[in-house]
C-alpha cells in the first residue's frame, strides 16, 4: 500500500503538486510548480511521520535531515533545500528540481559510463563532499548512485540527507560514530567491524570510491565488505591488486586512484586533499568550465548516453528464452516466496497519461508547418518516440540505431526503463507474462483473462493505467521489487514502464533489459513510421 492510500498529502500554499517521481517506505517525492509562475519547477518530499515513529525514529531524527541538508545547500553540486514545514501526518520539504533525473538510470550494467563522464562526476562529487566535510562538518553516510541526481545541464546534485550526521563539533573535534548505517555495497568495512567506533567522514571517502568503481564498470565490486563475501575477501588477500573480472577492464590511472581510496584501514585511506591533488581529479574535462560545472550539455549527454543500449539480437533472445533450469549461468533473478504478481488497475498514477499526451501535443504543435499534414496520428507518435532516448537505446540485428542523438540531447527526469508498443492487449499481455515467467517472477496465470475481468467491471476506457507489482531476488540474494505499468496514451499506443522500488538499480536495469529482449516482438522501434502499424509484429 502506498503512502498516498494511507494518508492524504497536505496542501502547500502557492504550490501545485504534480506526479510522484519517487517513493520509499516512509516518504515520497512529487514534482511541483509555483501557482503564480508554472515555469518554476520544484521537488517536494513528503515524510510520513507516523510511519517513521513506528520504525523507532524520534522527532529529532525526522527533522535532522532538513537541518543538515539546509546547512549544506550552498554548494552547486548539492541539492538545494528551499523550505519545509510539518502538517498533521507529514513533514514536507521543498527542494530544487533535479531536471536531469537520476544518475543510476543512465549507468549501463556491466559496462559503466564513458571515462570522461566518470571523471566529470567524480570531480563534482569530491568537490561536494569536500565542502560538506570542511565547511559544514557533515558526513553524508549514504553515497550511492540512487542519491546522485542531475540538473538540466547534467551537473551532479547530491541528494537524500536522511542518514547524514554531524561528525565535527563546533570546536573542531571529531565525533566517533558507532552506528551501522548506509547501503551494504557502498558501506566502509569499519562500519561493520570497528568495536571502538569510526570517523564518519572517512566512510564517505570509501563510498565515493565504490561509486567510482560502479561508474567505470557498471557493477559493484561486492555485495558487502565482509569476510563472508568472497569478492571482498579476494580483494583483501590480494591487497587490492586484482587483474581479473571487472578489475581487468579498469585503466591503470583509475586503478591507482581506486587503490588509494579503497584502503580497508581508514588511517591509510586517501584524504580529500590527496584526492584533489590526483592528476585525474585536477585535470579539467573538455565539457567542464573553470567552475567545474558543465559548459557543453550536448556533448556530456552524448557521452553519457553512448553506452546505453538494449540489444534485441537473436543471440540475446535465445540466451534469455532457453530453458533456465538447465542454463543457470543466465539466471539473474530468483523467485520470492509464494507471492504471485497480478494485473491491477492503478488509480494512483493516472496523471501519467495526461502528462504524456501533453508532451506529444507540445511536440505536435512545434512540428506543424514542417511536416506532412496528412501524416497519420500513429506516424506522428512514432516520430515523437524517435526523439526519446528511452526508445533510441533499443537496437536489433537488422536495425542498429547508432545515429547521432540529434533532438534527444537533453537531460530530463523521464525514466529510460520503458518501451512503447502499438500491440493490442491480447498480444502484449501473453508475451509479457512469458517474459516474467522466464525471469523467474511468479505470475498469476493468464494476465489477459484478468484484464478482461477488469474491463467488465471498469470498462475498457477506464481500465488504464494498469500495474503489475513484482518481487524477486538478484543473483546475490538481495531483494528487488518494483512495478510494471501499462499506460494507454492514445489509440493503440501504449507505454510499458518499469519502476524500481527497492534493490540495486543496476540489477533492476538488468531485469528490464532481459524482459524487454524477450518482449522484442512487441516493441516499437524508432524510425519505423508506418501508415498502419496496428497489429503488426515488428520483429521476428
Amino acid at each position: 500500500m502506498s503512502l498516498l492510500q494511507v494518508s492524504p498529502l497536505p496542501q502547500i500554499k502557492d504550490v501545485v503538486l504534480g506526479d510522484t517521481v519517487g517513493q520509499g517506505t516512509f516518504a515520497c517525492v512529487k514534482n511541483a510548480h509555483l501557482q503564480m509562475d508554472p515555469s518554476v519547477i520544484l521537488a517536494v518530499k513528503f515524510v510520513h511521520v507516523p510511519t517513521c515513529k513506528k520504525m523507532g525514529l524520534t522527532e529529532k531524527d525526522i527533522t535532522k535531515e532538513v537541518v543538515l541538508q539546509s546547512k549544506c545547500s550552498k554548494h552547486p553540486n548539492i541539492l538545494r533545500l528551499i523550505d519545509c514545514n510539518v502538517s498533521k501526518d507529514y513533514m514536507w520539504i521543498i527542494m530544487e528540481m533535479a531536471d536531469g533525473g537520476d544518475l543510476f538510470d543512465k549507468i549501463e550494467p556491466d559496462v559503466g559510463v564513458d571515462s570522461d563522464v566518470a571523471q566529470f562526476y567524480f570531480q563534482q562529487l569530491v568537490s561536494a563532499i569536500d565542502y560538506m566535510h570542511r565547511k559544514c562538518g557533515v558526513a553524508h553516510r549514504d553515497i550511492k548512485p540512487e542519491n546522485v541526481l542531475l540538473d538540466k545541464n547534467g551537473n551532479l546534485k547530491l541528494a537524500d540527507f536522511g542518514l547524514a550526521s554531524q561528525f565535527k563539533r563546533k570546536d573542531g573535534t571529531l565525533r566517533v560514530s558507532m552506528d551501522q548505517r548506509g547501503s551494504p555495497p557502498y558501506m566502509a568495512p569499519e562500519v561493520l567491524y570497528s568495536e571502538a567506533g569510526f570517523y564518519a567522514d572517512r566512510t564517505d571517502i570509501w563510498s565515493i570510491g565504490i561509486l567510482l568503481y560502479v561508474l567505470l564498470t557498471g557493477q559493484t565490486p561486492w555485495e558487502l565488505p565482509s569476510l563472508e563475501d568472497e569478492d571482498f575477501v579476494f580483494f583483501i588477500q590480494n591487497d587490492g591488486n586484482l587483474n581479473w573480472g571487472p578489475w581487468s577492464k579498469i585503466e591503470f590511472t583509475h586503478l591507482n586512484l581506486l587503490r588509494k581510496i579503497l584502503q580497508p584501514d581508514p588511517v591509510k585511506r586517501a584524504t580529500l586533499e590527496a584526492l584533489k591533488a590526483h592528476p585525474w581529479i585536477s585535470r579539467r574535462v573538455v565539457f567542464a568550465g573553470d567552475d567545474g560545472l558543465c559548459n557543453d550539455p550536448d556533448l556530456l549527454a552524448k557521452k553519457l548516453f553512448s553506452h546505453l543500449k538494449v540489444s534485441l539480437s537473436n543471440e540475446n533472445y535465445l540466451k534469455f528464452t532457453q530453458d533456465v533450469s538447465s542454463n543457470s549461468r543466465y539466471i539473474s533473478t530468483q523467485p520470492v516466496g509464494n507471492e504471485l504478481a497480478e494485473l491491477e488497475h492503478d488509480s494512483v498514477h493516472s496523471k501519467a497519461i495526461a502528462n504524456t499526451q501533453r508532451a506529444f501535443s507540445i511536440y505536435d504543435s512545434n512540428m506543424n508547418g514542417n511536416s506532412d499534414t496528412c501524416m497519420t496520428q500513429e506516424a506522428k507518435w512514432t516520430q515523437f518516440i524517435s526523439n526519446d532516448m528511452a526508445a533510441l537505446q533499443f537496437h536489433s540485428d537488422e536495425h542498429d540505431f547508432t545515429k547521432p542523438f540529434q533532438n534527444c540531447l537533453q537531460f530530463n527526469p523521464n525514466k529510460l526503463t520503458k518501451f512503447y508498443t502499438f500491440q493490442p492487449m491480447d498480444i502484449l499481455l501473453p508475451i509479457l507474462e512469458k517474459a516474467l515467467n522466464l525471469s523467474r517472477i511468479r505470475v498469476k496465470p493468464d494476465l489477459f483473462a484478468n484484464f478482461e475481468r477488469l474491463c467488465e467491471s471498469l470498462g475498457y476506457d477506464n481500465v488504464f493505467p494498469l500495474m503489475i507489482n513484482i518481487k524477486t531476488k538478484s543473483k546475490g540474494g538481495c531483494q528487488l521489487s518494483g512495478s510494471i505499468s501499462i499506460i494507454k496514451i492514445e489509440g493503440d499506443l501504449k507505454n510499458v514502464g518499469f519502476e524500481r522500488k527497492t534493490g540495486d538499480p543496476l540489477e533492476w536495469r538488468r531485469l528490464f533489459k532481459k524482459i524487454s529482449t524477450i518482449c522484442r516482438d512487441i516493441i516499437l522501434l524508432p524510425n519505423q513510421i508506418k501508415e498502419e502499424p496496428k497489429n503488426t509484429v515488428i520483429m521476428h
